[in-house]
């Protein structure tokens, strides 16, 4: 199993220099990645939920790449509406370079109706466009003169260039949980990353996907499963932090090492190779005395029953 730590919210890193420590740290303690999330704005009548600080996905995981050697960049997620899909392909292309491949695109459609309008798009329109999207994008990374004709996207006999490192092109991991999620991963995805699901749905999800992949003569074996969930890092206050925010308690990992390693069985028994561990609700001291105690706990134990 891979570790990878969610950022948000961002209002805990104040400057660059506390950004650069925490990946730093999360790189020395053997974190896989770390993830990062897409808002352009955040409504008011979210403001109890979300943070309203939220840097830009792109330039952040720049900075994050530069300060670091090994630490995968997790997109979780990135909102495809939201970005054109030829500027996209271009900064994910320059982003794999520049990192040496460490690029993961978490793909979604996102799910505020307000910061749609915000962006002046329809928001009816979100399925449709994040797959068109993403077609588009591959037609950018896989070849030297590229030419796609689509609904929202046309460009015919172009080259776009630099190609990314990983071939065909950087993973892309479909985010959310609805059927048409699901089948959207099948189609077009190198994995499907949901969070906030009771395991016993997670079972039933992650066996009708292992059926829509098979009808498109695909199959789990390069397919990765990945999974975001909450850790009880500090006497119960990501718990709390659910309860105030309406969360589902199914989403915890246990802050108790044994329990811990039950429930990354239980995930791993279904195919899940990968977790976000979320450590919201706590203040930059207490993200890198919980991400220290993760490890201790956790991860390094994990790590040493796989080897």
């Amino acid at each position: 199993m891979k570790f990878s730590i969610g950022l948000t919210p961002y209002s805990r890193f104040p400057d660059l220099a506390s950004l650069q420590q925490t990946v730093r740290l999360a790189e020395g303690l053997g974190f896989y990645g770390v993830s990062i999330g897409d808002h352009a704005v955040i409504p008011a009548s979210h403001a109890r939920t979300l943070s309203p600080v939220w840097y830009d996905p792109l330039v952040l995981a720049t900075a994050i790449a530069v300060s670091t050697e090994r630490l995968h960049l997790l997109f979780n997620t990135l909102v495809l509406p939201y970005h054109h899909p030829v500027r996209l392909a271009k900064a994910i292309a320059s982003l794999d370079v520049l990192s040496n491949g460490r690029v993961v695109v978490g793909a979604g459609v996102g799910w505020i109706e307000e910061e749609f309008q915000a962006l002046g798009v329809p928001w009816r329109e979100r399925g449709a466009r994040t797959d068109e999207y993403i077609r588009a994008m591959k037609a950018l990374w896989a070849n030297d003169r590229a030419e796609f004709a689509g609904r929202y996207v046309q460009f015919h006999d172009v080259f776009s260039e630099p190609k990314p490192v990983q071939k065909p092109h950087p993973p892309i991991w479909i985010g959310g949980g609805v059927p048409r999620t699901l089948e959207r991963a099948a189609a077009l995805g190198d994995g499907w990353h949901p969070l906030g699901r009771p395991f016993e749905k997670l079972r039933d999800e992650v066996a009708t996907l292992r059926g829509l992949l098979s009808q498109r003569g695909r199959s789990m074996d390069k397919f990765t499963l990945s999974y975001s969930l909450y850790y009880e890092s500090v006497a119960g206050q990501t718990q709390r932090h659910m309860r105030s925010a309406g969360g589902d308690e199914a989403s915890v990992l246990s802050g108790n090492p044994i329990e811990a390693g039950r429930q990354i069985a239980a995930f791993e028994s279904l195919g899940f190779s990968h977790l976000t561990i979320r450590l919201r609700g706590l203040t930059y001291g207490e993200l890198c005395h919980a991400m220290e105690a993760f490890a201790k706990n956790v991860l390094h134990d994990s790590t040493a029953k796989q080897g």
